[in-house]
């Protein structure tokens, strides 16, 4: 699965992240309502804040206008995520689609995978330094 990719966000808090982000999928077509993803993901946020720590933010939902698994990369200059929180670099925002009856939980599988590389030092040195998209969407092959 290759993300869709943004170096230099312009959003200043979560709320824009997630929007500027969620612009992307939009136009690739992984998503068909960008404004019901947005609020799905934001009551998400509601529940329980997707900040991992290490500057990192992994927002995500299931919802139904999702096309497909798929997920956005953000990089920041660092931005607020919760009050309390550290300054926030990389988002990775989810799009997980509802499951139909039988499907396996794609979502466990994604957000494990995306774990895993967001709490390796060397990827987030790599995304740190990145000079172009592909730089990013190699450390997710």
């Amino acid at each position: 699965m290759t993300p869709e990719v943004i170096l230099n966000l312009k959003a200043k808090n979560k709320e824009e992240a997630i929007d500027e982000l969620a612009q992307l999928l939009f136009d690739s077509g992984k998503i068909q309502d960008k404004v019901v993803y947005v609020q799905d993901i934001l009551n998400r946020e509601k529940i329980l804040s997707t900040y991992c720590g290490n500057g990192i933010a992994i927002p995500h939902s299931v919802s139904p206008v999702v096309n497909e698994a798929s997920f956005a990369f953000g990089r920041s200059s660092g931005l607020t995520w919760d009050v309390d929180d550290d300054l926030v670099q990389f988002i990775i925002l989810l799009a997980i689609p509802e499951l139909k009856e039988g499907e396996d939980t794609v979502h466990i599988e994604m957000m494990s995978a995306i774990a895993e590389l967001a709490l390796d030092d060397d990827i987030r040195s790599k995304w740190e330094k990145a000079e172009d998209i592909d730089d990013i969407i190699i450390t997710f092959t």
